[in-house]
């Protein structure tokens, strides 16, 4: 499966959760959308689905319930978000992986005695010791996901155990003053 696709995955399922993870955060549509800097209209139309959300809607979206989350400890938000969202797309991922795999590695031996498969992942080695069609196969189907999604999806998941939420919270506010960010 494709980078691409997996990130729309994790975008639409995102976008299909919006409304609930909006009024577990304690926010109505306007206070949102301020939090954004959008219009009251955008967050409706993304949670009706009457507008697609962007990759780009989904990451200011992901860090501002990342904030909220880090700033008031809000640790039942950053559960939901797991729940409802990481977990079922990583899920997904698993599943079409296994069945692709299989199908690939059906298919690869079939064409090419030396293709990469599960077991190689295992061991390590030498660069030089595989045909270069197997490597340039095997870089295109492990893409990883853009930095950005691999960054709100950890903290979210790090949050979601409350360690970290009280960690960044220390970071974020060490006078314990979240009005103030730490200034006099």
């Amino acid at each position: 499966m494709a980078t691409s696709e997996i990130e729309q995955l994790w975008v639409s399922q995102f976008q299909e959760n919006l409304g609930a993870l909006r009024k577990v955060a304690g926010w109505t549509t306007q206070q949102l959308a301020d939090e954004l800097g959008v219009a009251r209209q955008t967050i409706s139309n993304l949670e009706t689905g009457r507008s697609p959300m962007t990759k780009l809607q989904y990451l200011a979206l992901r860090t501002v319930f990342s904030a909220e989350i880090a700033k008031c400890g809000n640790r039942e938000l950053a559960k939901i978000i797991k729940t409802l969202v990481d977990d079922p797309i990583e899920l997904r991922i698993k599943e079409l992986g296994t069945a692709g795999s299989s199908d690939d590695a059906k298919a690869n031996s079939a064409t090419e005695p030396d293709a990469p498969s599960e077991a190689d992942d295992a061991r390590p080695v030498a660069p030089a010791s595989k045909p270069a069609a197997g490597r340039r196969a095997r870089k295109n189907k492990e893409r990883p996901l853009s930095t950005a999604m691999q960054a709100l999806a950890v903290i979210t998941a790090a949050l979601a155990s409350g360690t970290a939420a009280g960690v960044l919270t220390y970071l974020l506010f060490p006078n314990g003053n979240p009005g103030k960010n730490g200034r006099r």
